[in-house]
């Protein structure tokens, strides 16, 4: 190595020659003279046993799996996490040669192109620039206004949401005209309100149940839909038989047996949730900056839609 920083030297210095020779004029036959130089042939040959040296090394190097005393830990690590005990010795030497081998498949697959336009190895290192962009500065603790303030603004976020208990009866549309259910669903109210009982007014089976104790609309509409049915829920009428009614599902005759309103608790109650979400949000919103002067740092160029680089 010491040859080839002398041969470096050199270099420079049979380039500042070549460079005075050429502002001074010189001809072509003093130029032929000075390429016999054999401060030019050192360099040359400093040169080629430096690049040569270089690619030895490229190709040994590819040829070494280094399993350093940090991967054997972070290998026994991994182990420990999932299975609750330290490896034994046995245990471990089977980590090190599954690392071995998937190294050298990475290897390899790297050397074969393997890497290249895959949509998947391009999602997961994506996904780790991102893990790393993200949370790296923890937003300013919020002062008591600023939680305040958040919570004026989202107020419906921590409204406790109205709790309906109710009975349905179901008249299915498989196998039926809609138009034929819903005539059987009317005929099945009259018959309750002329005192009929709910098990004799010829029903289907629904596939879940047929009553619900203090269920929100949102969990109502989980299961029917957002529907006729799901919207009566707050305002039909109470104790009382009512519909026919349309869901996802067929035909319903409702009876809301209660209905709790739904209330705003005070800021007090709720501050150390408002806390949370405020935190939250705030962290996103940082995230979402560093993403953005992230991708600022690229052109973006739309040749889909005619655009030159």
């Amino acid at each position: 190595m010491a040859c080839i920083g002398r041969g470096v030297k050199v270099g420079l210095s049979v380039r500042t020659r070549f460079a005075e020779a050429l502002r001074s004029g010189i001809s072509i036959a003093a130029l032929a003279r000075l390429l016999r130089d054999p401060l030019v042939h050192f360099l040359v040959a400093g040169l080629l046993i430096f690049f040569a040296s270089q690619a030895w090394h490229d190709v040994h190097d590819r040829r070494v799996i280094l399993v350093t005393p940090e991967r054997a830990a972070e290998l026994s690590t991994k182990y420990r996490l999932q299975f609750g005990t330290v490896p034994s010795s046995a245990q471990m030497t089977q980590l090190i040669d599954a690392y071995v081998l998937q190294e050298a498949l990475y290897r390899e697959g790297k050397e074969m192109g393997l890497d290249r336009d895959d949509e998947i190895i391009r999602r997961r290192v994506a996904q780790k620039v991102s893990f790393l962009q993200q949370d790296r500065s923890l937003p300013p603790q919020p002062s008591t206004d600023d939680l305040e303030a958040w919570y004026r603004a989202h107020l419906t976020d921590y409204a406790t949401p109205v709790r309906i208990t109710y009975s349905h009866l179901y008249f299915s549309t498989d196998g039926v005209e809609d138009a034929v259910a819903r005539a059987h669903a009317v005929k099945a109210i009259v018959a309750l309100k002329s005192g009929g009982m709910p098990d004799g007014v010829g029903a289907d089976d629904f596939p879940y149940q047929n009553g619900f104790a203090a269920q929100t609309p949102i969990e109502a509409g989980r299961l029917f839909g957002d529907t006729e049915f799901t919207h009566q829920l707050e305002t039909a009428p109470l104790a009382t038989w009512s519909g026919p009614y349309r869901s996802g599902y067929g035909w319903h005759l409702l009876k809301v047996e209660a209905r709790v309103s739904g209330a705003t608790p005070a800021f007090a109650e709720v501050q150390d949730r408002v806390r949370e979400d405020y935190l939250h949000a705030a962290q996103a919103k940082a995230n979402a900056q560093a993403m953005a002067r992230l991708t600022a740092r690229y052109s973006v160029v739309r040749q889909d839609l005619g655009g030159q680089p």
